[in-house]
């Protein structure tokens, strides 16, 4: 069954409702202050019969300026437009308007539509007939069939159905293979039934017993019924005017411009990338950090556009553009949309986005980003998911998360991934990550680097800590890092210790500087004797040394067991602990035990610091302790 979605656009008064109702018997203004006012405000909807099986259905928007966005909304689902122009009045700003609209949402099909004709002459009629041609000029509109009509009259209504009858039947059916989206236009509450929710499916199809996920609200609901023009189904394919009954949601927490999907498909962000063409009748050039209005399916919202191959974005041209959303949307990659200005509210441009899911990072090089987007922007299917995991914002964690980036139907994701990791064209790390072998390698010789200016930077160190190494070249996920650091000490490179990563073969260095600073600190200490010193006993004997600097060679001789920690913050010289060791093993053999007042007798130091001392050698197995006295260990 072939359903349509045909839609009006034209000024405002210009007999767009009155059309709708001329070819359908059915009125779509429904609201009493559209009555009352005789002008639409929202989105109308009928239905047109094709054939016994096949019907279409009119979307009637405002033309009134005020009501663009609406329009806009209500364009975004059409596959074939009726382009209204009214003989009295003929190319006014909101026809403009409406037709760049068409334009950057690549409306394909259309019908012009010159209505009124009963209130002029045939003469002026072919006045306005030739605007309307210059107009469309080099658009898809161009060689449209045009329709000269009179609602009051009748004149060629019955020939316009007849054209859009047949121009229905003619055009393919959208195919069912993608994932399903709904963008929502309508919400309304339905005693006895509750939440109701109505839109066109864009994409693919949804069964009445499968969940559904609302979007950007992130909650899950269950369907109640499905509606397809008035008639209750089981199932909805793309192209289908649906409404929605839902279980689950509050429609206090929906608006317009939320969509439907499959659970975990889709994810709201509030960056995008996109390619973004200004129109040519663009009153103003679009500068750099702008404030817009950004339209993408039934949706409106505030952001900031950067500029990223250009400063500005002049009429007429197009560039690489970062949208900064003032608010979460969902979309996919190759989506349209339209731009209009913050004031006045004008529609300036449009264009496609072409990557959803920018990452938002304090360091953004314009230029950069820019190629990228120009690489991937013409990218073909078959290559799009090696070429998202080389070049992804985020860590791709599976193939579902890779079917979201992409847009691509999952069996084609699963496909291609399975024959790049059987390529080696790309890896899967432990925790399900999947990386770009170019990538990985790019890791390495950065992470090899990081390691070597560390060296460089801290000659006495040599060990570099795995949060700062990942800090430096700037890896998130510790999986990752961990693949790396295997590979690399596999390869022989580094080695990877439980403090840290090491390159393999280079042990902590002494500058002639820093071995002349080493001798005397420790000589200083050694000529402390048995009495454990602390690092400002050192600071405060070497006043004329900088304290980073005798704090360098401190930890060198820490680190290489020179210097001993016996309390928190207090330490030996590995001779002089040494010293104290072989008085302690010749007392106990002599005594059998001793007591921290007997030790401090043997070492001449204080009760005190005979007492860590001993628990010093106690806590590293050299003794046992019972009741306050000390013997060797057996």
């Amino acid at each position: 069954m072939q359903r349509i979605i045909i839609g009006t656009a034209g000024h405002v008064d210009h007999g767009k409702s009155a059309l709708a109702k001329a070819l359908t018997g059915v009125d779509p203004d429904r609201l009493p202050e559209e009555k009352n006012r005789e002008m639409t405000i929202d989105l109308g909807f009928v239905f047109f019969p094709i054939s016994d099986e096949d019907e279409a259905a009119i979307i009637d928007v405002p033309g009134h300026e005020r009501f663009i966005k609406t329009m806009i909304a209500g364009a975004n689902s059409v596959r074939m437009v009726l382009f209204v122009v009214a003989a009295d009045e003929g190319v006014m700003p909101q026809t403009v308007e409406h037709f760049d609209v068409l334009k950057l949402l690549d409306i394909e099909q259309g019908i012009i539509v010159i209505t009124k004709t009963d209130k002029v002459d045939k003469e002026y009629v072919a006045l306005v007939e030739d605007d309307i041609k210059s107009l469309v000029k080099g658009s898809f509109l161009e060689g449209a069939p045009v329709y000269r009509v009179s609602t009051v009259t009748g004149e060629g209504i019955d020939v316009l159905k007849k054209t859009i009858t047949e121009q229905c039947l003619g055009m393919k059916p959208l195919p069912h293979d993608g994932i399903f989206r709904c963008p929502i236009d309508r919400i309304f509450s339905m005693k006895g039934f509750g939440a109701v929710v109505a839109g066109t499916v864009v994409s693919g199809t949804q069964k009445k017993t499968d969940p559904v996920e609302v979007l950007p609200l992130g909650k899950r609901a269950r369907i109640r019924n499905l509606q397809v023009h008035n008639q209750s189904v089981t199932e909805v394919f793309a192209g289908q005017r649906t409404a929605f009954n839902l279980a689950n949601v509050d429609l206090s927490d929906m608006s317009r411009g939320y969509e439907l999907s499959i659970p975990d498909y889709l994810k709201p962000t509030q960056v995008i990338d996109a390619k973004l063409a200004l129109l040519a009748n663009a009153a103003r050039t679009l500068t750099n950090n702008q404030r817009i209005r950004l339209h993408k399916g039934t949706s409106e919202v505030m952001a900031r556009v950067i500029t990223l191959d250009k400063q500005d974005i002049k009429p007429g041209e197009h560039g690489y553009v970062r949208f900064k959303l003032e608010k979460p949307v969902v979309a996919e990659r190759k989506e349209r949309y339209v731009v209009r200005s913050y004031s006045p509210m004008r529609v300036i441009g449009g264009g496609r986005f072409l990557e959803p899911y920018a990452s938002q990072t304090r360091r953004l090089v314009r230029r950069e980003r820019a190629e990228y987007l120009r690489a991937i922007e013409d990218t073909h299917d078959r290559d799009l998911v090696e070429t998202v995991v080389l070049h992804a914002a985020h860590p791709i964690t599976d193939e579902k998360g890779l079917m979201r980036v992409t847009n691509l139907p999952f069996d084609t994701v699963a496909a291609d991934t399975k024959r790049l990791l059987d390529e080696g064209i790309v890896l899967k790390i432990r925790d399900n990550t999947i990386v770009h072998a170019k990538t990985l390698a790019d890791l390495k010789q950065r992470c090899l680097g990081a390691v070597e200016q560390y060296i460089k930077k801290y000659p006495l160190k040599v060990v570099m800590s795995k949060s700062e190494l990942a800090k430096a070249v700037r890896i998130s996920r510790p999986a990752l890092l961990e693949t790396i650091l295997e590979k690399l000490s596999q390869e022989g490179a580094v080695e990877v210790r439980a403090d840290g990563v090491k390159k393999t073969g280079v042990e902590p260095k002494l500058s002639a500087d820093a071995q002349k600073i080493s001798d005397a600190i420790e000589q200083y200490v050694i000529n402390f004797g048995f009495r454990p010193f602390r690092f400002i006993d050192i600071t405060d004997a070497f006043p004329k040394i900088s304290k980073g600097r005798i704090k360098n060679v401190f930890d060198y001789l820490y680190k290489n067991n020179l210097l001993t920690e016996i309390t928190d913050g207090t330490y030996l010289h590995k001779h002089v602990l040494e010293q104290a060791k072989k008085k302690l093993l010749e007392h106990l053999k002599a005594k059998q035990t001793i007591r921290a007042i007997e030790y401090k007798e043997v070492l001449g130091v204080s009760r005190n610091t005979a007492r860590d001392i001993l628990d010093y050698f106690f806590d590293h197995g050299v003794t046992v302790r019972e009741k306050g006295t000390h013997r060797l260990v057996e």
